[in-house]
């Protein structure tokens, strides 16, 4: 399987010592803003604690609507959101404070929501969830998204797709696959669902150790002698390629 980023590793280990968690955030504050993003320019954004949603527009902008929350004030106001815009990319940081000075008051919460809009044909270059669901409806140029605790749902895409989580489902409906698109789907703990159109075409492989694979394109799956079981065929005369691996659940390649 391929590995997750350094970071988002890291980060995983951090929330382990710190005891950060989703509950009780009595406190919470309301950002607002647009920013100008050119076409065919890129998104990203990382986060430690909360969902986060992205739908398009028909606009040149990226819309940035979040609810920030924690325990106290004082978490609260150190919990920043940074936005580094330009006219070809956009890039949010979700910075949390060390909760390490706090640990005498309980534990200690923070989590920040995101409701986001984008034009139609960006890329969105990279997502990084620790613990929180991704959901993406309508992008056009491509997604490349990772989580660690959380499902992620991305439903009429267009592009490549690369989307990997820890514990948690994927579900990639693909509206449109290029003959030279690449879609990376991996789960360690969790079901991986992939949904074609009529019209797609593609090179299939598919992956389970602990888990049943189904397909409704007549491709034969082949069981392993003791553990796991794999499919490999081709949907609509080719073109695309694609490829889905998970340790524990089910895999199915359906159509739309």
């Amino acid at each position: 399987m391929r590995a997750f980023s350094r970071s988002v590793v890291l980060v995983c280990a951090l929330l382990l010592v710190a005891g950060w968690g989703f509950a009780d955030e009595r406190y919470s504050e309301v950002f607002d803003q647009t920013f100008e993003l050119g076409s065919g320019g890129t998104f990203a954004l990382d986060n430690v604690n909360g969902d986060v949603s992205v739908e398009v527009w028909e606009r040149a902008e990226v819309h940035v609507y979040a609810i920030k929350s924690a325990s106290s004030q004082e978490l609260l106001d150190r919990l920043e959101i940074d936005v580094d815009a330009g006219r070809s990319a956009v890039r949010i940081d979700t910075r949390y404070p060390s909760t390490r000075d706090y640990q005498s008051e309980g534990r200690s919460h923070m989590k920040v929501e995101y409701t986001l809009r984008v034009p139609r044909q960006v890329a969105i270059d990279e997502i990084e969830l620790v613990n929180g669901n991704l959901t993406v409806i309508g992008v056009e140029g491509g997604v490349h998204a990772e989580c660690v605790n959380g499902t992620i749902v991305v439903r009429e895409s267009a592009g490549d797709a690369s989307l990997s989580t820890v514990n948690g489902g994927i579900e990639l409906y693909a509206g449109r696959l290029g003959a030279g698109d690449e879609v990376e789907l991996e789960s360690v703990n969790g079901s991986v669902d992939l949904f074609l159109s009529g019209s797609a075409g593609a090179e299939i492989r598919a992956e389970s150790v602990n888990g049943r694979i189904q397909n409704d394109f007549g491709i034969e799956v082949h069981k392993g002698k003791y553990v796991g079981s794999n499919l490999q065929g081709t949907v609509g005369g080719g073109g695309a390629r694609v490829e889905i691996e998970t340790v524990n659940g089910k895999i199915a390649v359906l159509g739309w």
